[in-house]
């Protein structure tokens, strides 16, 4: 009897699961093909993207070994149809290579334009950005007004950049251009008292503060200044003595 049983519910499963089938198999046979597309996409896609960075590697590498010895303009040239021709981080570092070799070559405009390009570029690493930020500072930091190079460098110096200390250093000069001199020994403080600091760096920050120095308020003065004096007054005439008659 168990037996029986048991087949008759056998037979209702399958039963169950050919009216499951008739009714959704299509369905479960068009997931099962879109997962392997899926998969066959993913997989070809990886492929390709890694392909592709091979040869913008390769490609790179070229013209790096090309232009070591040529003309900064041509060399400059032979960057900017590299980074038009290429995509992602191989065609950011091409353009970065072509701004080095346009100043070289006297085109300050042209660098200046693509350092600031790449650095307020948000799909490039910060790194990256904060090197262009650093070396379109190093260029303007001589014609820029000290507010001007603060908003410039906010990004670096409030955050935890690897450049914070360079920032500072174009802060401690653009203040010092404009005699905000106590600014100027704060940015330089700052580099100072970082531990992380490189050891060239914080040289720089010595000479600056030993710059500024002589143009701070002395801690004294206040204490030399001559204290004022309370004003004295005559003391009133004492009365006569009223005359009796």
């Amino acid at each position: 009897m168990t037996d029986l049983f048991r087949e008759v519910e056998e037979d209702l499963r399958r039963e169950q699961f050919s009216k499951l089938w008739d009714k959704y198999g299509a369905y479960v046979i068009g997931a099962a093909i879109a997962i392997v597309l899926i998969a066959a996409i993913i997989v070809g896609w990886r492929a390709w993207s890694h392909s592709q960075r091979a040869e913008a590697s390769a490609r790179f590498d070229e013209v790096v070994k090309q232009t070591e010895n040529a003309a900064p303009a041509e060399a400059a040239a032979a960057f900017a149809d590299l980074a038009d021709s290429t995509g992602g981080g191989y065609a950011t570092l091409a353009r970065l290579h072509e701004a080095d070799r346009r100043l070289a070559a006297g085109e300050r405009d042209a660098a200046l334009a693509i350092y600031e390009q790449v650095a307020n570029d948000g799909g490039v690493p910060g790194i990256v950005r904060g090197m262009a930020t650093i070396k379109e500072g190093l260029l303007r930091v001589d014609t820029a007004s000290y507010d001007d190079m603060k908003a410039r460098m906010a990004p670096l110096v409030d955050g935890t950049s690897p450049w914070r200390g360079q920032a500072l250093e174009l802060l401690a000069l653009a203040a010092m251009r404009e005699g905000a001199w106590q600014d100027a020994n704060r940015n330089a403080a700052e580099i100072i008292g970082n531990q992380a600091t490189p050891p060239g760096l914080r040289d720089r920050a010595h000479v600056i503060q030993a710059l500024v120095a002589p143009n701070l308020p002395r801690a004294d003065e206040a204490d030399e200044a001559p204290a004022a004096q309370p004003e004295t007054q005559e003391a009133p005439a004492p009365e006569a003595p009223a005359e009796t008659e």
